[in-house]
């Protein structure tokens, strides 16, 4: 008692601590901003305050000055009087000494008005002059071998002109004959001057070198110069027609050199410039050279020579075996054109391409443990796109989608995996010294055991008697929903009824405990129940039936065991549960999580003990023992929603 006092105390303190620290940061943050606050507001007074300062100093300047001449012109005036008392000389001298101290004193108009006025007159020079120089256009002058040869505007002309010339140098190896230097200034320019630019300054550098020059045409192909011709318009109408009578197959459009062709004038060296019909020859060009191509998949001997616009027998020629062997991986020989100015151009086509299918493993309980089988088989799916594709002297040089659409899904493919593990003790011991070879509809429902009674057999049993250990786990044969669960007084003991949904019901009889609650929904293989003896039953064993649209069969018709694989020592499933501790109340409990129970009664190993005769009284079974012979009539169970256990043998 006194430690946890002590520790609350300890607490308390604590939090005391804490208060007081954050009631001080509180603090010091809210001086801080008054702080603050004053410092800004004090330093806006301080301004105010200089400005009124100032304003008064201008006043009391303007005012002692004034009240200076105000006296000055009083003292004046007066000697002026005093003067004209005196006499016509006196008073002359005394107007004309007023006049000058009045203009020209002190104190005068004049030196007053000039000390105002000068100011004002500096500042607005220095405004004229700063608005004069700015309004001057200012350039940088050319000088080549002594000579101003243009103006231009930056330096990065000049560095054009110059790789222009090296250009047009380089044709004929001369540049090394050339110098490039050159004197740069900067001037005012005068109306007369007009701004060069970097073709025309290349061209004035040139002219004034000492080479062999010439004015002609020069023809640029991506911004290098290619070569000079005296007239362009015969190459460029050359160049045209080549691209207008260009054919290929299919429709086309975009018809176009890769290359961008430019065409300059001016001066070029004389070496440089070509015949027309001779740079129509070189444009024209086409190099062939060797190379190899690897073949893909679809890809044919056909395609391939289509592909590189060759004849096949020059293709054949190249690789012999081609027509024997033409497989993805292997490579073969081709050749390649390379025209001067490829050619290029567009064509729209639509595409089929396949979608491949997603293969999913499915967990299912409707298949033996381990085993697998095609649920769903997979199915290409189908998207069909409009491209555009470039090609380049025929070849497919890129594609691009314009649009496309998915016209057929892919199905995904679906494997299912088994999960049911429920299974007999022994094939021998199924169903007359052999497997269960029914339909599969249902599977086998209790982990383990072996067929002690068949149906109708010498007692219109009404379903199948597996014997097994009390404890052995119950599992719903088939998916449903659970209609009854719990006690049955007509002989079933502990039983759970399952509708299917489809017609077919399923009954589960004798049990020791049940798992599942009614409108409980269930699947194949799920926990249901544990092996017992309640009801009418001498031994643990499940009674197991099948009823379709309320009338009784054969469960042996829907029970298929004749896949299972059985090893010489089974193990059976791994139980960490133990079965006395689950809650029979609990609705939510979950089924699956229930395994196999172990139970050391082995006191029904004998399979004889569900034999007929060995029982006390054999008229326990006789059905000409129940009182109503009609019991067991199919036809008085029209009815498919009476699933009253009682009418029904067990």
């Amino acid at each position: 008692m006194m430690k946890g006092v002590l520790l609350l105390k300890y607490i308390i303190n604590i939090f005391e601590w804490i208060g007081r620290c954050a009631v001080n940061i509180f603090v010091v943050a809210i001086r801080a901003v008054i702080k603050c606050i004053v410092f800004l507001f004090s330093g806006i007074w301080q301004f105010i305050k200089n400005i009124v300062k100032g304003i008064s100093a201008f006043f009391d300047v303007s005012r002692e000055s004034f009240h200076r001449r105000v006296e000055l012109s009083q003292k004046l005036s007066k000697d002026v009087r005093k003067a004209k008392k005196k006499g016509e000389n006196e008073y002359r001298h005394a107007v004309l000494k007023f006049i000058g101290y009045f203009l020209f004193g002190e104190e005068g108009v004049f030196r007053t008005a000039f000390n105002y006025i000068l100011p004002i007159v500096s500042i607005a020079v220095l405004l004229g002059v700063i608005s004069w120089g700015v309004n001057l256009e200012y350039g940088i002058v050319v000088e080549y071998n002594g000579k101003e040869i243009g103006v231009i505007s930056a330096e990065a002309d000049f560095e054009e002109a110059e790789k222009e010339v090296k250009k047009r140098l380089a044709y004929s190896d001369e540049d090394a004959d050339f110098d490039s230097k050159a004197k740069l200034s900067v001037k005012i320019l005068s109306d007369d001057d007009i701004y060069v630019s970097s073709l025309q300054l290349a061209n004035a550098m040139l002219s004034a070198s000492e080479q062999e020059l010439a004015e002609a045409c020069g023809i640029y192909i991506d911004g290098e110069f290619t070569g000079a011709v005296k007239d362009y318009k015969p190459v460029k109408d050359a160049l045209d027609d080549r691209l207008a009578n260009f054919s290929a197959d299919g429709i086309v459009k975009n018809i176009s050199y890769v290359n961008k062709i430019e065409y300059t004038d001016g001066i070029y060296l004389t070496s440089s410039i070509m015949e027309e019909n001779e740079m129509i020859s070189l444009l024209t060009s086409t190099d062939e050279k060797d190379a190899t191509y690897v073949v893909q998949d679809k890809d044919t001997p056909v395609t391939i020579a289509q592909k590189y616009n060759m004849d096949f027998n020059d293709f054949e020629e190249l690789n012999p075996f081609i027509r024997n062997r033409c497989s993805a991986g292997q490579v073969v020989n081709v050749v390649e054109h390379e025209s001067y100015l490829p050619i290029q151009y567009t064509r729209e086509m639509e595409t089929l391409s396949y979608l491949d299918f997603e293969t999913i493993e499915v967990q299912t309980s409707s298949l033996e443990y381990g085993t697998k089988k095609l649920l769903v088989k997979g199915e290409k799916g189908e998207k069909r796109s409009k491209v555009e594709v470039t090609y380049v002297d025929g070849i497919e040089s890129s594609r691009k989608t314009i649009s496309s659409e998915i016209t057929k899904e892919p199905v995904i493919q679906q494997m299912g995996v088994g999960m049911e593990a429920a299974r007999p003790d022994y094939p021998d011991t199924v169903y007359n010294g052999g497997p269960l070879t029914g339909t599969g509809q249902f599977a086998w429902p209790v982990n383990g055991g072996w067929i002690s009674d068949v149906f109708i057999s010498n007692r219109n049993h009404m379903g199948l008697d597996i014997a097994a250990d009390s404890g052995t786990n119950i599992y719903a044969a088939d998916d449903g929903y659970i209609v009854t669960a719990g006690w049955n007084a007509g002989g079933y003991g502990n039983v759970v009824m399952i509708d299917h949904l489809n017609g077919y019901q399923t009954v589960y009889g004798h049990m020791s405990y049940v798992v599942a609650t009614e409108g409980q929904y269930v699947t194949r293989g799920q926990l249901i129940g544990l092996v017992g003896s309640t009801g009418d039953s001498t031994g643990p064993h499940c009674h197991f039936e099948v009823r379709y649209l309320g009338v009784h069969d054969d469960p042996a018709k829907y029970l298929n065991t004749s896949g299972v694989i059985y090893s010489p020592e089974q193990e059976k499933p791994e139980d960490n549960t133990d079965v006395n501790n689950i809650d029979v109340n609990n609705p939510d409990v979950d089924n699956n999580s229930v395994p196999y129970a172990d139970n050391s009664q082995n006191e029904y190993a004998d399979p004889n003990i569900y034999d007929p005769n060995a029982y006390a009284d054999p008229n326990l079974y006789d059905p000409n023992a129940y009182a109503d012979p009609n019991i067991y009539d199919p036809n008085a169970y029209a009815d498919p929603y009476a699933y009253d256990p009682n009418y029904y043998g067990y």
